[in-house]
C-alpha cells in the first residue's frame, strides 16, 4: 500500500481513495491504492493495458464493489453508496466506448444527464436548460445539437459524451480514454477543453494512452501496473520513471486485470 503525495499540489482534497482493492477471485485488479484529487486540478492515470485503470474508475463511481478500502467525497465516506447516489452527489464520468441513444438528438442525449438530480441544490427547469446550453457551448456542439449521433462523426460523438458528463455541473469528472480513436487535432481540442474546465474549477481524473497529452494536460500523474501504483508525481518525472518505462515496454510479461 502506498500513500498519495498529490496533496503537495495544494488546495482542498475533493475525492480520496484509501487502500482501495477490487479482487475477482484470485485476480487482484486493484490492490491497495491510495489516490487523492485536489480541487480544481487534473490528475491522470497511466499504465499498460490490463493494469487496473478502468477498474479503479469503476470503483470510484461504485459500479464495482470494493473488496476493501474507503472512498471519501467532500470529506464524507461514500463507499457504501449506490452508483446513482454517487452521481447525484456530483461524480460524473465518461466510458471507453460511446454510449449514446441513436434515436435522440445530440441535445436530448446531453439532457439525459440532468435527470440525475443533485441532492444539495436541485436546479429549476430553466437552470437545467441553461446547464445544457453551457455544456453544448463548451464543447462546440451548438450547430449540431439538433442532429442525431449517427449523423455526426465519431469524434463529435465523443464530444457529446463529455458534454453530457458536464451538463449536470459535477464536482468531479472522471474520463476514461475520451480521445480514443481521435486524430491529433481532435485530441488537442479535448485537452484544451479539459484545461478550460480546470480553469472553471472542475476537478478531473483522466485515463488516456496518449502519453504526450497526459504530460501536456495533467497537473499530477499516477502510474499503475498489475493493480498497484508504481509511481506518482509531476507528469514528466513519472513518464521517465524506470518502473513506468519497464511496465510500458512489457519486460515483466503481460497480465490482464482490466
Amino acid at each position: 500500500m502506498t500513500t498519495s503525495n498529490s496533496g503537495s499540489l495544494g488546495g482542498q482534497t475533493v475525492l480520496e481513495a484509501r487502500d482501495v482493492a477490487v479482487h475477482y477471485g484470485g485476480i487482484k485488479a486493484v490492490d491497495g491504492l491510495n489516490i487523492s484529487l485536489p480541487a480544481g486540478k487534473i490528475a491522470g492515470i497511466v499504465g499498460p493495458n490490463g493494469s487496473g485503470k478502468s477498474t479503479l474508475l469503476a470503483a470510484l463511481t461504485r459500479l464495482v464493489p470494493l473488496t476493501r478500502g474507503e472512498l471519501i467525497l467532500g470529506g464524507r465516506p461514500y463507499h457504501h453508496k449506490a452508483p446513482h447516489v454517487v452521481a447525484r452527489h456530483g461524480v460524473s464520468r465518461t466510458f471507453q466506448t460511446v454510449r449514446l441513444l441513436a434515436d435522440r438528438t445530440i441535445r436530448e442525449n446531453i439532457a439525459l444527464a440532468t435527470d440525475v438530480r443533485r441532492v444539495d441544490k436541485p436546479p429549476t427547469r430553466k437552470q437545467l436548460e441553461e446547464q445544457i446550453d453551457v455544456a453544448i457551448e463548451r464543447t462546440g456542439l451548438g450547430s449540431l445539437q439538433k442532429r442525431r449521433p449517427d449523423e455526426v462523426s465519431y469524434g463529435v460523438q465523443r464530444k457529446v459524451e463529455i458534454a453530457r458528463a458536464i451538463a449536470n455541473n459535477p464536482t468531479v469528472l472522471l474520463l476514461d480514454e475520451p480521445t480514443a480513436g481521435m486524430n491529433r487535432q481532435e485530441r488537442n481540442q479535448i485537452s484544451e477543453l479539459m484545461v478550460k474546465l480546470r480553469q472553471d474549477g472542475l476537478t478531473q481524473l483522466l485515463i488516456e494512452h496518449d502519453v504526450q497529452m497526459m504530460v501536456d494536460t495533467c497537473d499530477y500523474l499516477y502510474a499503475m501496473n498489475f493493480g498497484v501504483l508504481i509511481a506518482e508525481g509531476e507528469p514528466e518525472s513519472v513518464i521517465k520513471d524506470a518502473a513506468v518505462q519497464e511496465a510500458y515496454l512489457g519486460t515483466r510479461g503481460s497480465k490482464k486485470h482490466a
